[in-house]
């Protein structure tokens, strides 16, 4: 029974005591009043423990999204990466398999279909496999890092310098709980080649020591006993015999995998489905291809069924991705529930959901919809791996005994904790590969009378969905779809995505063709696109994608002339600039050692010494200094030709114009200086040309851009091409490459890889106000560092505010930080990686003294006299750094943020509908910018760690901020030192904005 029942109860009794209340008399009379008091006082005591005693417990549902791309390349029929592989022997089946040694916790895990296929090729060796002999005797399927281990032991000749370097970095790609001395697993030798690695190239023995211990120390180190492997440890010298016994070993492994799920179920875990190849519904449902969606339900729900003998009643949107249609959709199918973020039910109901409202199912159509905790969840995937195990649980617990705490019914509520089931454990730093955690958390929830775990299912029987949900906004865990959607890259895919299926679709839409429809697309592809995300292997990803797109071309009865020539291209990861802008004088000279400082330079390879590119108002500026003078091609038939790449869905060629060359990427334009056509004097200009997307081009310069495609030539080209003529404006990027190259003959090239080029966003507003912070107090209270990896250290000044200023932009504000440098080494979309700057404004009456919830990890408060009524969040990803709030739990809502790197600056645009009137009060906050921290802020302990800021005396109580807006180092230090540990946080003061 709740507090709420017990109070109730208790009420009648007062009125019933007070209506006999005698109105005076004698000592006894007042003595017996007493004691009538007396005995009510501990009748309410009694009876409110008897209602807190009655309370009963929270409900706890933990979700674990089981995940992998496809890396199967339809076309060959072998897996391009391990990573399936990899982690069916580990932690695939470490988790199911140690949530069976706790009877009564119950968890729901999603098991991806996609993932499912393919951890069932690698377990099932048909007769047709068998009979190729060779690897297929020992599995079920072959990836790159078998059939290279393979190579090794039977033909090393035949393995190139290029794949035995990635061999060399690529057999150490695992989580390094073995490599740490003093650790549980410590292997000694496989750390001795790690460092080797490192320092020169490893013999043909030391590589294939790599890779045995490498196949050894994929499989969980728990089944190593059972399995007869306990004497590789550590080998020296490893055989063939060695690494067979290994991929058998593996093959056993993962034979047992789907059964331990199906155990799990059998012991009252839920298993639930998705879509087959792991889609993002609502960007499916925008483009209209609801028969797609339906039709990965169905092929999901149907393998699903076969393998544990039951419907799936529950289903997880890929990357918890939502929209009206979407969702509706998987009602359409007949699930009863999905889950989502946090931060959906947020933009749904317009402000931040109550403890109570975030902890029940809502009722959207037919179907019902959890919501998860996106701290508690994100404290697992990103921050427990750092901390003690005890204290991880501990925390854990504190955070759901909140939800207990505050409502008076807990039993009628369920608090959602979802997740990638695989990655936390070996990404985030947990001690023994997260298994040590999860015995720990199982354990503990065991022991705790006030919580009990459930499944989605099981609580909806008991208690059904009756909350509606007014609307349902698109979103994902990430907020919004900008992972997967608006970089060029990804907006290229999808239209070349929709060019192929209205293709299939007008020919022969046949299961397999639908089937390579549907794996393209797959969400992983347009993860990996762009410069949000960088696996390492995007080349890679880039191809499985377009593999299945020729796939679909080929089996609805496409002609390879059919077939758009973009899908036989194999990209090469290009190198990253941000421009600088120039003035030069465009004469082929070197007319000012300074007109081309701010340029991107980079090295060339042939006649092309080095190639130097920039912007300069509304034209792109490219000189190229060739081994000899430039001026003695003039009249040759060489022509000087940059490549550049077009907008989405634009024609593209692959192979230039007049070599037949590819070059690594898909150029819609080529920017032409004939030699043949330069005046003696070295004038002469350049043409731009378009391409067909078949391999022409066609001439596409107006005759009124004539003078604003000047060249020049002399000791140098130089040359200018407008924007106009390349289809980009500042903000925007666009991959480049220079040639110099004749029919049938490709001279020079630069830059050796392809140039990412990125074109600054500009100041479009007036300033109307600005203030210069101190330089060099990026300490905080006076005694911050930088945590200790190099990355720190590439540039000074990461995290020092040193300006900033607001501009009036007629319908938007725009807002400027300036910081010594601004560099990128994550490749953060925005243009930026380090800092992440909060800015709270006090701009009308009402608002917070406390910090919104995305920032709280900053650990700050606001002085009485300026409560904020705004607040926005600024960092490199737009998954959570372009976010508004108000005071009054809005939000969030989307603002524009971009950058100029090379002024060190961060630009940030928003609407006056959000913000109507910017002067007042602002207080901006810079902290270190972590995507695992909490709030996405890197903490600061009491000594710097390699990714820990150091030097903070209270890691509890003090801020989590390098810098302030402040007029003097004094006054940052007197503010941010303002905490009293175990009592309260900082006060900041705003600075007014006039």
């Amino acid at each position: 029974m709740g507090v709420g029942s017990g109070r109730g109860r208790s009420s009648p009794l007062g009125p019933a005591r007070g209506q006999n209340r005698p109105s005076g008399g004698s000592g006894a009379a007042c003595k017996e009043e007493r004691m009538r008091k007396a005995v009510l006082c501990v009748g309410l005591v009694a009876l409110a423990f008897l209602g807190w005693a009655q309370k009963g417990p929270i409900n706890l549902a933990i979700i674990w999204h089981q995940h992998q791309p496809l890396y199967w390349n339809r076309i060959a029929g072998e897996y391009e990466l391990p990573w399936v592989r990899v982690h069916a022997v580990q932690e695939y089946i470490d988790s199911p398999k140690i949530l069976l040694e706790f009877p009564g916790i119950k968890v729901t895990y999603n098991l991806q279909p996609s993932l499912l296929w393919q951890i069932l090729d690698y377990a099932e060796i048909t007769e047709e496999e068998r009979a190729k002999g060779g690897l297929y005797e020992l599995i079920g399927a072959v990836d790159n890092h078998l059939k290279w281990t393979w190579a090794l032991l039977h033909d090393p000749a035949s393995l190139d310098e290029e794949t035995r370097a990635a061999m060399q970095e690529q057999f150490f790609w695992i989580n390094p709980y073995m490599l740490r001395p003093g650790g549980k697993y410590y292997d000694p030798y496989y750390a001795e080649l790690n460092r080797l690695k490192g320092l020169r190239k490893l013999t043909d023995q030391e590589l294939l020591d790599a890779a045995g211990l490498f196949l050894l120390w994929q499989i969980s180190p728990e089944l190593h006993g059972e399995l007869g492997l306990l004497d590789l440890r550590g080998k020296r010298g490893w055989t063939g015999e060695d690494i067979v016994r290994v991929i058998r070993a593996q093959h056993k492994v993962i034979t047992q995998v789907v059964d331990y799920y199906r155990r799990a179920q059998e012991a009252g875990t839920e298993l639930i489905t998705s879509p087959f190849y792991h889609p993002i519904l609502p960007i499916l449902a925008e483009y209209g291809w609801d028969e797609d969606i339906l039709g990965q339900l169905e092929l999901g729900q149907a393998q699903h069924e076969a393998l544990f003998g039951r419907r799936a009643l529950g289903v997880w949107p890929p990357e918890q991705a939502v929209s009206e249609r979407a969702v509706s959709l998987l009602a359409q199918a007949g699930f009863r529930w999905t889950v989502a973020d946090e931060w959906t039910l947020s933009a749904a109901l317009g402000r931040q959901p109550t403890r109570a409202e975030l902890a029940q199912p809502w009722r959207f159509g037919d179907i019902a919809i959890f919501f998860r905790d996106h701290n508690i969840s994100d404290k697992i995937a990103f921050s427990y791996g750092n901390k003690p195990t005890a204290e991880a649980v501990a925390d854990f617990m504190a955070e759901i005994k909140r939800y207990w705490d505050a409502l008076p019914n807990p039993e009628n509520h369920v608090v959602v904790v979802a997740l990638d089931g695989e990655n936390w454990m070996f990404m985030a730093g947990y001690p023994d590969n997260g298994r040590e955690f999860l015995r720990a958390l199982y354990g503990m929830l065991l022991r705790t009378e006030w919580v009990r775990t459930v499944t989605p299912a099981e609580f909806l029987a008991r208690r059904p969905a009756t909350a509606i949900l007014p609307r349902l906004p698109t979103g994902s865990w990430g907020g919004d779809l900008s992972t997967w959607q608006g970089e060029p890259e990804e907006d290229e895919a999808w239209e070349r995505l929709a060019q192929a299926r209205a293709a299939v679709f007008a020919r022969d839409p046949n299961p397999q063709a639908l089937r390579a429809l549907y794996a393209a697309e797959g969400s992983d592809w347009f993860w990996w696109y762009g410069d949000d995300q960088d696996s390492g292997t995007d080349d890679l990803f880039d191809w499985l994608f377009k593999t299945h797109l020729v796939a679909a071309y080929r089996a609805s009865g496409h002609a390879e002339a059919e077939i758009p020539q973009v899908l036989f291209l194999r990209l090469r990861i290009p190198f990253r600039a941000n421009l600088g802008e120039v003035k030069p004088v465009l004469d082929g000279r070197v007319t000012d050692p300074q007109e081309w400082a701010e340029a991107a330079v980079y090295a060339g390879k042939g006649l092309i010494e080095k190639f130097a590119v920039a912007y300069g108002e509304s034209y792109l500026y490219v000189r190229v200094d060739l081994v000899r003078p430039a001026r003695e091609l003039i009249g040759s038939d060489l022509r000087l030709v940059l490549y550049a790449s077009g907008k989405p869905g634009e024609p593209a060629n692959i192979v230039t114009r007049h070599a037949k060359v590819q070059l690594g990427f898909a150029f819609s334009s080529a920017v032409e200086l004939e030699f043949a056509k330069v005046r003696a004097d070295g004038a002469g200009y350049v043409f731009r040309y378009g391409a067909d997307g078949k391999g022409g081009w066609r001439l596409t310069s107006p005759v009124r851009t004539l003078l604003y495609r000047k060249a020049a030539v002399d000791e140098a080209v130089e040359f200018m091409v407008p924007f106009e003529e390349l289809g980009v404006e500042p903000g925007q990027s666009l991959t480049l490459a220079v040639v110099l190259e004749r029919p049938g003959e490709l001279l020079a090239q630069a830059p050796e890889r392809p140039l990412f080029a990125r074109i600054p966003t500009l100041i479009r507003g007036t300033e109307i106000w600005a203030m210069e912070d101190p330089r060099g107090d990026d300490f905080g209270p006076g005694t911050y560092v930088y945590p200790l990896n190099k990355v720190f250290t590439e540039a000074p000044g990461l995290f020092d505010l040193i300006r900033y200023a607001v501009y009036d932009a007629g319908d938007a504000w725009q807002l400027a930080f300036d910081f010594p440098a601004l560099p990128n080494p994550w490749n953060g979309p925005h243009g930026f990686s380090h800092p992440i700057i909060f800015v709270y404004f006090d701009v009308k009456e009402g608002g917070r003294t406390d910090a919104h919830e995305e920032g709280k990890a900053a650990q700050v408060a606001f002085h009485p006299d300026h409560p904020w009524d705004y607040v926005i969040k600024i960092a490199g990803w737009p998954g959570y750094g372009r976010h508004l709030w108000t005071a009054a739990g809005e939000g969030p809502f989307l603002i524009d943020v971009a950058s100029d790197p090379k002024r060190g600056r961060v630009i940030v645009t928003i609407p006056k509908s959000l913000i109507p009137e910017i002067r007042g009060w602002h207080c901006v906050l810079v902290g270190s910018q972590d995507g695992y921290g909490p709030n996405h802020i890197r903490p600061i302990g009491k000594a710097p760690g390699e990714w820990t800021g150091g030097g903070c005396p209270d890691p509890m109580w003090a801020p989590q901020l390098y810098d302030i807006l402040a007029p003097t180092v004094e006054e940052q230090k007197a503010q941010l030192g303002s905490y009293v540990s175990g009592k309260s946080y900082a006060v900041l003061r705003p600075v007014e904005v006039k």
